[in-house]
């Protein structure tokens, strides 16, 4: 089941997100993996700017994604008039049963009821089995939105990671 979640179950949110991405600790430069991970401990301070969806398996939380119905609000240089989605994560254990697939259509289907043009995302260029996902889907790569890791997060000299863009056209003839 997707439902939005609460504010009392950040604490739950937070730890599901870290256990998702503790794996990728050595995939990328440490202060860059340590700032996005504390990133995602901040969940609360960004509360107000994204709907925070989770799903729920057996009355347990088990993954998590937030859905900006204007993508440009998360200040990644996404435009107005597109929609987004940040922190996607499922917990490890639970991984191919189709959680992270359905939080991901839960938010195409949230931007397409919102009139969206287009839904996009950023993702680590590592995270291979979650851009398949998402082509699977039938978002496609859009590089002019491309960032890099150690630039968004203001870090200089510790090697980087690039920060890829994704898009799904919502309406005809849409392109990057």
């Amino acid at each position: 089941m997707i439902r939005r979640a609460a504010r009392h179950e950040i604490p739950t949110i937070e730890c599901v997100m870290l256990a998702a991405f503790a794996e990728f600790r050595g995939e990328i430069p440490a202060p860059i993996f340590q700032s996005y991970m504390d990133d995602l401990c901040r969940l609360a301070e960004h509360w107000d700017d994204a709907e925070v969806l989770v799903a729920e398996l057996d009355g347990r939380i088990v993954g998590t994604v937030s859905f900006y119905a204007d993508a440009s609000a998360e200040g990644l240089g996404l435009p107005k008039g597109w929609a987004g989605f940040r922190r996607l994560a499922v917990d490890p254990a639970l991984r191919g049963r189709g959680i992270g697939r359905l939080l991901t259509e839960t938010c195409v289907d949230a931007a397409r009821a919102r009139g969206a043009r287009a839904i996009a995302l950023h993702a680590a260029s590592f995270l291979k089995a979650a851009c398949g996902i998402y082509e699977k889907i039938g978002f496609r790569r859009c590089p002019a939105y491309d960032l890099r890791a150690a630039e968004i997060l203001n870090i200089e000299g510790v090697g980087d990671v690039a920060v890829i863009a994704y898009k799904l056209d919502l309406a005809a003839r849409q392109s990057c």
